[in-house]
């Protein structure tokens, strides 16, 4: 039911917008105007946890609450997971970064289109170290209300990722007929 809402949420901003700030996200207001907050909230948390690594300021940002739904079943939640997953991709992507590549505002809702960048210098959960960069977009809803994260769901280009970096073949999949490879 929320996953629909906010959807629905989306849709109403984005059908609320002109057609050239559709074709071009540069040109879309970020103000939030009305959650001019939540959007500074967002912010804050992208320039100093997730691409700065204060990871002191974490407990300001996320509520002891918060719930990642784009988590795996049993994984950890709240503030202490996101330190220890944001300090794992630390140490396999030191160079790891999040540009926040769209942002919009539907009530307490922010809905960020963002492209995600790193190499790999270390291991990851238990893959070893392979040297190669990788660049891939990601869509995020976060539920922001008093200033702090209070939910997240999203998605990112993880197979691509995982490709990119060499842990998975990187082979384009034959949609044609059997027995006749496509060009």
């Amino acid at each position: 039911m929320k996953a629909t809402f906010l959807a629905a949420a989306a849709l109403v901003v984005a059908q609320t917008a002109s057609a050239d700030s559709l074709n071009n996200p540069a040109g879309m207001d970020p103000s939030c105007k009305g959650h001019e907050q939540n959007r500074e909230t967002y912010l804050k948390e992208l320039e100093h946890v997730v691409n700065g690594g204060r990871m002191e300021m974490v407990a300001e940002l996320i509520a002891p609450e918060y719930i990642n739904h784009s988590s795996p079943p049993g994984a950890a939640q709240g503030p202490d997971a996101i330190r220890q997953y944001l300090t794992l991709l630390k140490a396999a992507f030191p160079d790891r970064k999040v540009r926040n590549d769209m942002l919009l505002c539907a009530g307490d809702n922010v809905i960020v289109r963002s492209t995600v960048t790193g190499t790999s210098t270390g291991p990851y959960f238990g893959k070893p170290a392979t040297g190669k960069s990788f660049s891939v977009t990601g869509t995020d809803v976060y539920l922001i209300q008093d200033g702090k994260f209070r939910a997240r769901w999203g998605n990112e280009d993880a197979m691509g990722m995982m490709q990119q970096l060499g842990y998975l073949p990187n082979e384009r999949p034959n949609f044609g007929p059997p027995g006749k490879p496509q060009p």
